[in-house]
């Protein structure tokens, strides 16, 4: 991870050079010197970075460099903030910042010894390279750890497993369409995290019958992350050929090693397995010998779905899954507990029950359950399995051994996924220590403080209106796609994942990677010892804290942790992450900041602050980029904020009222700006100069001049709160002419009873580029299909007060997917969903449509529809009779509905029928 640290740090002392070299004057130089210096650095940093869990000197090595690197960037970007801040404008602007900087010459000549410093100490660090043996143990000969992992990791064809769950049908599957014959060049793939029985299944359909009856010639190569072209090619053509051929394959030169395999491809049906091929660039190499026109065929099995894509992207993926519970417990049976008619049954009977709730502990993986299977395997006595049990985390990563054993781990398989990962990708991966267990990760917070951190840097060559954010978005997708990172919830309009989780295990070897990086201090509020351990981190090497708040009796223990004097002045985050929203809050008593100046992210969500109030101190935290109040109790805001130039994401959703001084309009840097629901009065703010922001929450027109919103012409999302339905409808409209990268918008006004319903016609037609409209207001009615934006995909309505069937207009619209009824949005008491309506609908929501009594469902509508969430329509009596026609319907979701309804539906009910063919239908709150 040093790689990437001194990357980011090379990368903005170059900038620095380059665009503000007039800041720099007299110490240019010595900024130069230290760019130089990491540079050198930088080259020994990969391989070091691989080595360092082998020797303790490479380890202190390597973080003594990132030490540095830390240090230079906020010396750097401290000098530069307090220059920038005394910018003058007009004709003579360049001359006066140079006389400004000439006449502090205390403040450069400091800013140039504490560079020196750190430029002595790299030097140094380049000298114990030599001195202390450090070089020759990065470059001594014998095997890292991530080539002695290749080494146990590789395969071979004729070691086939017997103990096989859930794979018969996918086998099946892919047997069949391997062999269904073709004339071209097809690759199948075979993609997913490292233990989830890639391999294993390659195997199976490289032995199968059907298949050693339909191909001539078979090879098997290991690939692997060090893929040589030469070796592949050689041994694909050893595989294929005569054993008296062999000598004069190897003697072949490249050239011809290609033409002649090239040849025999062609003119013989081969079925080839690339097994573990990590990369495009891999497989790009490899390609040319495959002919087009050929009865051959190619699996692949790859960690990484991007190079299945690439290698084919008519082929055929397949994504093996997690084992569910009942499969997990079939196969850890398997291996630990069949052929032992030795043991007494009563035995059995209890060793069951404590495997069931061993297996729990895999997740799913086969890898680990096959491990731990093993390892019961050899134990026969119930106290030998509740001591597995007890350490089970370390029995199933380690095998039980704390030292490490030569044998191929689950902690080892999972492990060359991070050291494959890019420099850049490794910070972003260890980022999920901060995440508890189990934990949905929100990932617009997520890839907030990635950019907050330097993490996420712009690119040179990308698309015209490409943002940070989006590379942010791409990280995280690489991230997926190599199997490291699960998607919990995709945006169905855009695609993009909303949250994400990781693997039980693949989260532990983040953890200990980053305890091995010093990554990140976790506090947990439910353990004791780690309260006691608080004041320890002013000594803490790390960088990050975050404190993971769990509900119930720690609200003692974080009160008192708040008073005292705990944070490492090097600091660059502190975190607080509420396991379960709404149940946990940290009761911080008194806060100051004047110990953590280099903070680039404070994000206190659901902290209660004594006095309602942030202090002062908070304003001299000027690396923040990324400050979130929200649910905290704050009431008032500080003036100082506005002291936070570089400050990109600010959250101020609190509970209840807050009072801000008109100080937001300094942060001109800002791009993501939430706003409280309920502002004070009191409240006047100028936003007229965020010029970069590219989402607005809860826009308080009564506090801020519309006309404010013509300036932010980046804008991708819009919430805004109209203070009365005397709003001028048509200026919100005319936004529509300077915000033309709006994407999502949402009206909120206040629904009071005796003023009449609006006419939202203009201001719908204006946005035509809406892909997402959420309308919180009483509408005269609703405006015609054509109307709307035709990209519109996503659509929320609440106390709108329709009585039309809005069905009538909405099922028309070409692209929409998302469509959600909320209370009162409609007060009718009929919907009619027409044939070939709603053609690409994939989730409807109807809740608390209290009138509501008929809704029917013709044969031809929603024939997408994968999900209805129907909840609190008390009148209705049972869904549609044409919930039986939605044959994609994966999903149905009942809630607060009366038990009659519920009864109906319930296999045995009369209206049974419908939903029968749902592989989901949920009930909640029903029994009442």
């Amino acid at each position: 991870m040093a790689e990437a640290v001194v990357s980011v740090t090379v990368q903005k002392l170059g900038e620095l050079l380059l665009e503000e070299p007039l800041f720099l004057f007299g110490i240019g130089d010595q900024v130069k010197q230290l760019q130089d210096e990491l540079k050198r650095l930088k080259c020994f940093l990969k391989d070091a970075d691989e080595k360092q869990h082998k020797s303790e000197r490479v380890r202190n090595w390597v973080a003594g460099i990132r030490e540095a690197s830390y240090d230079a960037e906020d010396i750097l970007e401290a000098f530069f903030l307090k220059a920038e801040s005394r910018k003058q404008k007009g004709i003579t602007r360049v001359l006066r910042r140079l006389a400004c900087i000439l006449n502090e010459a205390v403040s450069l000549h400091s800013v140039g010894s504490e560079i020196r410093e750190i430029t002595s100490r790299l030097s140094k660090i380049t000298t114990s390279m030599l001195n202390y043996g450090i070089k020759e143990a990065i470059g001594r000969e014998g095997l890292s750890l991530s080539d002695s992992q290749r080494q146990q990791r590789q395969s071979f064809p004729y070691v086939v497993e017997y103990n096989l769950v859930g794979i018969e049908q996918s086998l099946e599957k892919l047997v069949n369409d391997l062999v269904s014959g073709s004339e071209k060049l097809r690759v199948t793939s075979i993609c997913g995290m490292g233990g989830l029985g890639k391999t294993t299944l390659a195997k199976q359909i490289f032995h199968h019958h059907k298949v050693r009856r339909h191909f001539d010639r078979f090879a098997w190569v290991y690939v692997s992350q060090d893929c040589r072209r030469r070796h592949v090619w050689q041994e694909i053509f050893l595989n294929l050929s005569y054993k008296d051929e062999n000598q004069r394959i190897l003697n072949l030169r490249d050239e011809q090693l290609g033409e002649e395999l090239h040849r025999f491809l062609k003119r013989n049906k081969c079925l080839i397995v690339l097994d573990d091929i990590w990369g495009k660039d891999a497989w790009d190499c490899l390609k040319h010998v495959f002919p087009h026109e050929t009865g051959s065929e190619i699996i692949l099995s790859t960690r990484n779905k991007e190079v299945a894509l690439h290698a084919d992207p008519r082929g055929a993926l397949h994504e093996p899954q997690l084992l569910n519970y009942e499969e997990s417990w079939e196969l850890l049976e398997k291996i630990s507990l069949s052929g032992r008619g030795n043991i007494e049954p009563i035995l059995i009977t209890k060793l069951e029950a404590i495997g069931k709730q061993m297996v729990v502990k895999c997740g799913g993986l086969p890898l680990a359950i096959t491990v731990l299977g093993g390892l019961l395997a050899t134990k026969s006595t119930w106290n030998e399995w509740q001591r597995v049990h007890e350490n089970i985390k370390s029995y199933v990563s380690n095998g039980g051994s704390s030292s490490g054993s030569k044998s191929m781990m689950v902690a080892d398989v999972l492990c060359l996924s991070y050291e494959y990962l890019p420099p850049h990708l490794k910070q972003c991966f260890l980022y999920f220590a901060h995440y508890p267990e189990n934990y949905e990760v929100h990932v617009g917070s997520l890839v907030s403080y990635w950019i907050a951190e330097g993490m996420v840097m712009p690119v040179k060559h990308t698309e015209a209106g490409t943002t940070v954010e989006d590379i942010g978005q791409d990280y995280l997708e690489e991230l997926v796609r190599r199997s490291m990172v699960m998607v919990g919830r995709r945006d169905i309009v855009t695609s993009e994942v909303m949250t994400c989780r990781m693997h039980d295990l693949m989260r532990e070897v983040c953890l200990n990677k980053s305890e091995q990086e010093s990554f990140v201090q976790v506090i947990d509020s439910r353990d004791p010892d780690e309260a006691e351990g608080f004041p320890s981190l002013s000594t803490n090497t790390s960088r990050r804290i975050v404190v993971q708040l769990h509900g119930g009796a720690e609200e003692h223990r974080i009160k008192r942790l708040s008073q005292v004097n705990y944070i490492n002045p090097r600091f660059r985050s502190l975190v607080y992450i509420m396991k379960k929203q709404g149940h946990s809050w940290a009761l911080l008593g008194k806060v100051s900041f004047k110990k953590m100046k280099l903070l680039r992210v404070l994000d206190l969500e659901g902290a209660q602050i004594e006095g309602g109030k942030l202090p002062d101190d908070v304003g001299d935290l000027i690396h923040l980029r990324n400050l979130s109040l929200r649910l905290t109790n704050v009431k008032e805001l500080t003036s100082s904020i506005g002291n936070l130039k570089l400050m990109i994401t600010l959250d101020l959703f609190v509970k209840g009222k807050l009072l801000i001084p008109n100080v937001i309009w300094k942060l001109q840097r800002l791009r993501h700006l939430c706003m409280p629901s309920d502002v004070d009065p009191k409240t006047k703010l100028d936003l007229s100069t965020l010029r970069n922001l590219q989402q607005l929450w809860d826009f308080p027109v009564g506090q801020c001049d519309p006309r404010d919103l013509l300036a932010m012409t980046s804008l991708r999302r819009l919430s805004i709160n109209l203070s009365s339905q005397d709003t001028n409808f048509e200026a919100v409209s005319s936004l529509s002419t300077v915000l033309k990268r709006l994407r999502g918008l949402t009206i909120n006004v206040p629904c009071e009873p005796l003023l009449p319903p609006v006419d939202v016609t203009q201001l719908v037609s204006a946005f035509t580029n809406l892909s997402e409209l959420e309308l919180f207001l009483r509408l005269e009615k609703l405006p015609e299909n054509q109307t709307f934006s035709p990209d519109v995909g996503a659509l929320r309505l609440w106390q709108c007060g329709l009585v039309d069937d809005p069905f009538q207009v909405l099922e028309r619209l070409p692209n929409l997917k998302i469509l959600q009824l909320f209370e009162g949005s409609f007060v009718g008491n009929k919907l009619c969903c027409s044939k070939n309506g709603f053609p690409h609908l994939h989730s409807l929501t109807l809740s608390q449509l209290q009138n509501l009594e008929e809704w029917t469902v013709e044969d031809g509508a929603m024939m997408r529809l994968v999900s209805i969430e129907l909840k609190c329509c008390k009148k209705l009596n049972s869904v549609p009779e044409g919930t039986r026609f939605l044959k994609n319907l994966q999903e149905v979701e009942i809630g607060n509905m009366t038990k009659a309804f519920k009864d109906k539906l319930i296999s045995g009910g009369e209206d049974f029928y419908k939903v029968q063919h749902v592989p989901s239908v949920v009930f909640e709150y029903c029994d009442l």
